[in-house]
């Protein structure tokens, strides 16, 4: 909101912003938990485990490459979770 109270739109760069508080907060956290299925953070996981963090990753096997799915030290497919998310994801195409 501006400052005559009218709505900005932005562009959503919400994984550039996650990468840049993940690596500005690096001292204070040890494990890093990430819900996707975007390899776009392969870097950002690349340079967090380089930097001594865990990373478990949690999408669902349809919404995954095979780089992410085994670039963190654990995954876990999301419709595993019980019913609160898996009836959401269960239907979603494979990704090609």
């Amino acid at each position: 909101v501006n400052e005559d109270g009218e709505s900005i739109k932005e562009k959503g760069d919400m994984d550039v912003w996650i990468a840049v508080d993940a690596m500005h907060h690096l001292n204070k956290y040890n494990t890093a938990i990430f819900f996707t299925g975007d390899s776009d953070f392969l870097p950002l996981i690349s340079y967090l485990k380089n930097n001594n963090k865990k990373v478990f990753i949690f999408s669902s096997q349809n919404n995954i490459s095979e780089e992410l799915r085994t670039g963190g030290d654990g995954y876990a497919d999301v419709l595993e979770i019980p019913d609160i998310w898996g009836r959401e994801l269960k239907y979603r195409e494979a990704k090609k």
